[in-house]
């Protein structure tokens, strides 16, 4: 499993970082938008109660076991508790990045995201001192990342079947629903954040460039966050804005973008943005071809159903009112239409094929 974090922040040597696009207008707002719930605060304590129980869960008490991945803004490794031989993934956190989220911006995220079984889960926030790394004691997830599974598949049968990808968008999309209603803005949707098990289980995680858009308990502040951050094959046009900022409902939209082009790549086996030969472009190419250019579609030669191309393009609107939200995305046919069994059999048997 690896949890990596976004690739790098945005940023150009070239005439394209200062592109102007005019910022959208607030949009009307979706039903699971409505949310002013009563939210604890990150603690700042060096240990933190396990979910089930009343150990503690403490740094010195959990032996190393073997490197899972690494990232911009952490190394994960996965961990044993000493005493209960409980098996975790550890990600000890770094933030190079000026722009990116804080460790208690991060940890106020998992915490506030606690709760979803389509949202990886945070058994504890632990720091050893004023110096040292924060470090997030995870939900193991032993089928890893999406992105592995699509590597695994490459070798002659391309992305995952429709049947399977409709209930990897629909546990997404719960997932995604979820965060958003707990005031958060992931912001770096890919498959290399969408973590799997072997019993079927699809979750979101990696929070590291996520941002709060609302404010602590009792607060009805909204805040404007910076979105100028993330990967940049899955941002959409207006976050290409030197210095782009938006409010709730515009980081929410960004999320579904990034979501859409999601979906594209784990159906196709490849990101749309890539160039012949799976090249990355150019930082001003990448901004060039979203911004300017018509948004990515599914062809006709790739055997997708009407329905998937349709989810795909409500997803990938380049005006972000016109984009469809988490709530609408939900009830398009492509997921509510699904045949739930067999999709989830379909998945289930996918992600243990790649643990064979």
């Amino acid at each position: 499993m690896v949890v990596a974090a976004a690739d790098v922040p945005l940023q150009s040597s070239g005439g394209s970082s200062g592109r102007s696009i005019a910022r959208p207008a607030a949009f009307p707002i979706a039903p699971h938008e409505f949310f002013h719930r009563r939210i604890p605060a990150a603690p700042r304590e060096t240990t933190a109660k396990k979910a089930e129980g009343d150990d503690e869960l403490r740094l010195p008490d959990l032996e190393h076991v073997c490197h899972l991945g690494e990232g911009a803004c952490g190394v994960v490794t996965k961990v044993r508790h000493r005493r209960t031989g409980a098996v975790f993934a550890l990600k000890t956190a770094h933030y190079s990045d000026p722009n990116g989220a804080t460790a208690d911006e991060e940890a106020e995220a998992l915490l506030r995201c606690a709760g979803s079984p389509h949202v990886v889960r945070c058994h504890a926030v632990l720091a050893a001192g004023d110096d040292a790394p924060a470090a997030y004691v995870l939900e193991l997830m032993d089928a890893g990342t999406l992105g592995d599974v699509l590597a695994r598949r490459r070798g002659g049968r391309g992305g995952i079947p429709e049947l399977a990808l409709a209930e990897v968008a629909a546990r997404c999309l719960e997932g995604l629903a979820h965060v958003h209603s707990r005031g958060v803005a992931h912001l770096d949707l890919r498959p290399d954040n969408l973590l799997a098990n072997s019993s079927g289980d699809v979750k979101i995680g990696d929070f590291s460039v996520s941002r709060i858009l609302y404010g602590r308990a009792g607060e009805r502040h909204r805040r404007r966050v910076s979105v100028a951050v993330g990967s940049p094959m899955y941002l959409s046009p207006e976050r290409f804005v030197a210095d782009a900022h938006a409010g709730p409902r515009g980081a929410m939209a960004a999320d579904v973008w990034g979501f859409g082009v999601t979906v594209m790549e784990l159906f196709l086996g490849r990101c749309p943005f890539l160039l012949p030969g799976r090249v990355r472009p150019s930082f001003d190419k990448l901004s060039q071809a979203i911004c300017d250019g018509e948004p990515p579609s599914l062809p006709e030669s790739s055997g997708a159903s009407p329905e998937l191309r349709e989810f795909v393009a409500a997803c990938l609107q380049k005006d972000p009112r016109r984009r469809a939200t988490v709530a609408q995305l939900l009830t398009h046919p492509f997921v509510a239409r699904r045949h739930v069994d067999e999709s989830r059999r379909a998945l289930r048997e996918l992600l243990v094929e790649k643990l064979e």
